[in-house]
């Protein structure tokens, strides 16, 4: 087997012994001893399988995956953390830096071997071949969320659902806010500004290319692909760029088998000009009454846009304490429409996911919440397989 690996590690008795070792399986070496030298060597060389330590002085092994994961020509590029650090909550950071795997020094030269060659040997993942085939990719499976105002979780929904579909379907997924001017996926995620989203905005429909749109696509650690919204207010005017967006939607699901949007609330002209491109609604449904009423408008405004009451998902998600909240059963008589899931409340989950700018199922991935989120996301995936193409 051959492939081209980069070695990272500031001990130079390791990066020579591990060397060797993958030298002998006929695998092309490249050595670095520090986090600068990686990312360097990794913009010019693009290796096929990046093995890094993580305590290096300097920038550590965290950082330089995150930054390999922000840069456009190494940001799929399987990267091994190999470390001593042995707790699960390094193991856990390491993942949500964007790493492949981890193994804990020592290893065994088997089980070393064997996890190298067993992720170079997946599909590769990344890039699409867009000039063989970008006038024959077929739209995938688009998902819209929105609710009837702001706070009720519709980013939060749109992550985890997003990354939940991935793992569940090993899938592309793509992620894309279409609000320029409030985005909040940036923030949550502990992404600094991005502009691209804009960028595509202010350029005339037409001009909009599947190439474009891909190049400002965002590799998250977690596996799915992002787009995201500017979050400067002056931004905002951009929300009523509604053919840009509706350009932008129809090559973004083109790009991934699913695409989540990320709508925002309400009924605005871009969200009426992107809800047609949509296979399915998710509506946030909150179960206090007040709020609850102006679902059921946002509900009959679909209706009057002619949505198909079977294209509409309502999902209720309970911030509040359930004593002051309606149970679920009146809130689906309320809606009259069956509810596609519901969330049971997780404040702390969600603080200490904030905090850390990761996503709740990832956090804790054997929390309620996040068998919440599967069991949803294997909802969706069971209807868009049976979605005719």
């Amino acid at each position: 087997m051959s492939g081209k690996i980069l070695i990272v590690d500031d001990d130079i008795d390791t990066l020579q012994l591990v060397g060797t070792m993958l030298e002998r399986q006929g695998f092309q070496i490249l050595a670095a001893n520090n986090g600068v030298k990686a990312l360097e060597i990794a913009q010019n060389e693009t290796p096929d399988l990046i093995l890094l330590d993580v305590m290096m002085p300097g920038m550590d092994g965290y950082e330089v995956t995150r930054r390999l994961r922000m840069m456009d020509n190494t940001a799929f590029i399987p990267i091994v953390l190999f470390t001593a650090k042995a707790q699960v909550d390094d193991k856990v950071e390491g993942f949500e830096a964007g790493a492949d795997d981890y193994l804990t020094k020592p290893t065994h030269p088997a089980e070393l071997i064997a996890r190298v060659k067993t992720i170079l040997n997946r599909p590769k993942t990344g890039s699409l071949n867009l000039e063989d085939t970008a006038e024959h990719l077929k739209p995938g499976h688009v998902i819209g969320i929105l609710s009837a105002k702001g706070g009720l979780g519709v980013s939060t929904l749109a992550i985890n659902l997003g990354i939940s579909l991935h793992q569940r379907t090993d899938e592309y997924v793509i992620v894309a806010e279409t609000r320029p001017g409030k985005g909040d996926i940036g923030f949550y995620l502990g992404y600094s500004e991005s502009d691209g989203q804009i960028n595509l905005l202010k350029r005339p429909p037409q001009e909009i290319g599947l190439k474009d749109v891909e190049d400002e696509l965002i590799a998250h650690g977690s596996g799915i692909l992002l787009m995201v919204s500017s979050a400067l207010p002056m931004d905002e005017d951009l929300s009523n760029s509604w053919e840009q967006l509706q350009a932008m939607a129809g090559h973004l699901s083109r790009l991934a088998p699913y695409t989540i949007l990320d709508m925002g609330t309400g009924l605005t002209l871009s969200n009426r000009k992107l809800i047609p491109m949509c296979d399915e609604i998710i509506v946030v449904v909150d179960p206090r009454r007040l709020t609850l009423q102006k679902t059921q408008l946002l509900l009959e405004g679909l209706e009057t846009l002619g949505v198909e009451k079977d294209k509409i998902r309502p999902v209720l998600i309970n911030r509040s304490r359930l004593e002051i909240t309606l149970p679920s059963a009146k809130v689906e008589e309320a809606v009259r429409i069956p509810l596609a899931g519901v969330f049971t409340p997780a404040p702390e989950l969600a603080y200490q996911a904030a905090a850390r700018h990761v996503a709740m199922i990832n956090q804790q991935a054997d929390s309620l919440t996040a068998q919440q989120f599967n069991k949803l996301a294997d909802t969706f995936a069971r209807e868009a397989e049976a979605t005719p193409s």
